[in-house]
């Protein structure tokens, strides 16, 4: 959906359009969800926190008519309620963090090819938790959320080259982890030869 539709959508929910806040309330709430997730490491807080900013949104809606970027001013409210509820002392136990959550590899009919698949979506995410925090939570926002380097900036109080420093260094040390674990294998399958 582009952006000048979302804002016109926004406009409709701020004029008390239920129709409207429904269609954007899908449009934006799973990746709003990821984003609480990365924070919360609880699939039933992220909802929460998300339901909660949505909540907001819709009773406080005829005070939001200055809001000029909607996605930036949900992405804002979702981070800060996240943090709002690590503050409170909400967040008890964390379950392990995984960016590829949704499936990022097409389907294959084959199971070998399946397997493959797997070992190497696998490899990838192993890649991505080794990243330094900051730099994958850029990385992603970029591929998960699919926000631009500004609207990345903006949210994490970073400036653009730094988020463009974030995504170049994820990408190389992910490429280095992935080379570096088949060179590994290759060479122990030929010590088996």
């Amino acid at each position: 959906m582009g952006e000048e539709r979302i804002i016109s959508l926004f406009r409709k929910v701020v004029e008390g359009d239920e129709t409207a806040f429904r269609v954007f309330f899908e449009t934006y709430s799973r990746r709003l969800f990821h984003l609480a997730y990365y924070y919360l490491n609880s699939r039933e807080l992220a909802e929460e926190a998300v339901l909660d900013v949505f909540t907001v949104v819709w009773q406080k809606r005829e005070t939001l008519a200055h809001v000029k970027e909607p996605g930036h001013y949900l992405y804002v409210a979702v981070k800060n309620q996240a943090l709002h509820y690590i503050r409170r002392g909400y967040v008890q136990e964390k379950e392990p963090y995984s960016l590829y959550e949704i499936e990022l590899i097409p389907d294959s009919d084959s199971p070998e090819r399946k397997l493959l698949d797997e070992e190497y979506r696998v490899l990838v995410q192993q890649a991505v938790d080794s990243l330094p925090p900051k730099c994958k939570e850029v990385f992603r926002l970029v591929l998960s959320d699919k926000l631009k380097n500004r609207e990345i900036a903006d949210l994490l109080g970073i400036s653009e080259k730094t988020v463009n420093i974030h995504i170049a260094k994820a990408y190389r040390r992910i490429g280095q982890y992935v080379n570096r674990q088949y060179k590994q294998v290759k060479n122990f399958v030929q010590l088996l030869f």
